[in-house]
């Protein structure tokens, strides 16, 4: 093979007519204006096709038609299915065996960022009552509606508990929102008892 002279001219630029530069360029134009037609489409689709509102959160347990398949002793308060504040709904009831304890379980979405739970026994035990509220002492009662409950406020987290013996059984409040959240559901449980 062999290497080319170095002592040859250089090869010839070509030179375009501007007809020639013209259709050269064509291609390139067309490609940019198609692509910008297709945006265009896309974004008058999108504005014409708005998602649907999203729908009312309905409750997604019906808590008094699950209260009311929830056997009970004779004397003891059967489960609750306390009417709480509109806005809230709720996400769960059942019954739960916790440490051996039969145990309703209710939990309802205050907000996005606000949990309200309601647990009840009538079989409630010192260790039962410690893994629901936590090792904290009570830090102070609160009378509501003609029940007291001791509330719990364990530093270690940022839930508050209210727990109170009522006919029989034990009833702990929960929320991870203020004290102000459980006293919406201590109103809605006395409410409830009556």
């Amino acid at each position: 093979m062999s290497s080319p002279d170095p002592a040859a001219p250089p090869a010839p630029r070509p030179v375009l007519t501007p007809k020639q530069a013209q259709r050269a360029r064509a291609p390139w134009i067309a490609m940019v204006l198609s692509t910008l037609a297709v945006l265009g489409i896309v974004l008058v689709a999108l504005m014409v096709n708005q998602p649907p509102p999203a729908p009312a959160q309905a409750d997604r347990v019906d808590v008094a038609a699950a209260a009311s398949t929830v056997p009970h002793d004779d004397g003891a308060l059967p489960a609750l299915a306390p009417d709480v504040p509109e806005p809230w709904d709720s996400t769960y009831a059942r019954v739960e065996r916790l440490q051996g304890v039969d145990t309703w379980d209710v939990g309802w979405a205050v907000n996005d960022a606000v949990f309200a739970g309601l647990k009840q026994t009538s079989r409630a035990d010192p260790t039962w009552l410690a893994l629901r509220v936590g090792s904290a002492p009570a830090v102070g009662t609160v009378d509501v509606d003609g029940i007291t409950w001791d509330h719990y406020a364990p530093q270690d987290s940022k839930d508050q508990h209210l727990v109170a013996e009522v006919r029989g059984s034990t009833l702990v409040l929960t929320t991870s929102g203020d004290q102000a959240v459980l006293e919406d559901l201590a109103r809605a449980v006395a409410k409830e008892i009556r």
